[in-house]
């Protein structure tokens, strides 16, 4: 059976060309492998410029992979045709972060939501489109009587509805939401991650959902997997990863969500601490520098996912880490 998305052995890596000397080269994506199954949200976690964004363009086909695998329905993206590529946008299509940016000023809801429909030659009959109009307006929480307004007439998280509205057009199989409601207000953020819950329980859409939020993600998400300078370092059920976090730096982003039955929370992983040991950067673990449960074998170590339970993989060389807690390190 082909799964929507498969993700194998990705590299992206940015040159920056110069007229003298060597061009520089920043690896963003180092080895990544994801699988996102039929009718799953997978949330994709980890702090700001991890590299969640730049493989939702690698997926989308904004962006050339430097080597890998990308399959969507089992078609390689980066060597679809432009017409295959035209055909591969009626299965997946995007929801952006900033939804003011993401809809042009000069079109009303009426022309921004017929224009997939006009690209793809779809409800071309007047009545049919009004109708079909109307039920997707309504399908987000909006109304019909909302088609001849403009973007700047919306409050964010109606403009984030019909955002997702226009993705829903052309009725895709999978979504790709790339940090969704973190520019909107935590009540407004609630509305629409409750829309988006009940509308890939009532489309049977797959999705893959980018977030720095882990909160956000345990209530949304199947499974979720944390990425860290590029990697893919622990993928899990969202369950099983808030209860039996086996990575480091897993552990350190939990401690950073908000509860209030502990007050007193662990300093959150991507800030400087005393405890950072900068000499640890060559090391094979890509975490050592920040690690609290460093050993000798993270030094040498070549970085993999292995399985330490049923669907839960970690890449830590001193698994299970939590058992090193009374260890000093190195």
């Amino acid at each position: 059976m082909t799964v929507p998305v498969r993700i194998e052995h990705l590299f992206k890596t940015y040159t920056r060309r110069r007229l003298l000397g060597k061009n520089l080269e920043k690896p963003v994506l180092k080895d990544v492998s994801l699988t996102l199954e039929d009718n799953h949200v997978l949330g994709l976690v980890g702090e700001s410029g991890c590299g969640k964004s730049t493989l939702c363009k690698v997926l989308l086909g904004i962006e050339k992979p430097t080597s890998g695998l990308v399959e969507v329905n089992g078609q390689n993206v980066p060597t679809l045709s432009k017409s295959e590529f035209k055909k591969l946008r009626r299965v997946l299509q995007v929801v952006y972060q900033d939804p003011y940016s993401s809809l042009d000023p000069r079109m009303n809801v009426r022309q921004l939501l017929s224009e997939p429909l006009d690209i793809h030659g779809l409800k071309k009959n007047k009545q049919e489109r009004q109708a079909f109009l109307k039920e997707l307006l309504t399908a987000v929480g909006l109304s019909e009587s909302q088609l001849e307004r403009y973007p700047h007439e919306f409050s964010g998280g109606q403009r984030q509805r019909i955002c997702i509205a226009r993705a829903l057009a052309l009725n895709p199989q999978i979504l790709v939401a790339d940090e969704p409601v973190s520019a909107l207000d935590v009540s407004v953020q609630a509305q629409i991650l409750n829309l988006l819950k009940e509308i890939k329980k009532s489309r049977r859409l797959s999705m893959l959902f980018v977030t720095h939020d882990f909160a956000v993600a345990r209530f949304l998400c199947d499974d979720i997997a944390v990425m860290y300078r590029g990697r893919i370092v622990e993928r899990a059920p969202a369950e099983e990863l808030f209860t039996n976090p086996q990575h480091p730096y897993t552990e350190a982003l939990l401690s950073a969500v908000p509860s209030v039955h502990a007050p007193r929370r662990a300093v959150f992983a991507g800030q400087e601490t005393p405890d950072e040991h900068p000499e640890r950067e060559s090391w094979a673990c890509p975490f050592a520098a920040r690690c609290r449960y460093a050993q000798p074998v993270c030094q040498t170590q070549p970085f993999a996912l292995q399985e330490v339970a049923p669907r839960h993989a970690c890449a830590c060389g001193v698994l299970p880490f939590k058992n090193h807690k009374n260890k000093s390190a190195v």
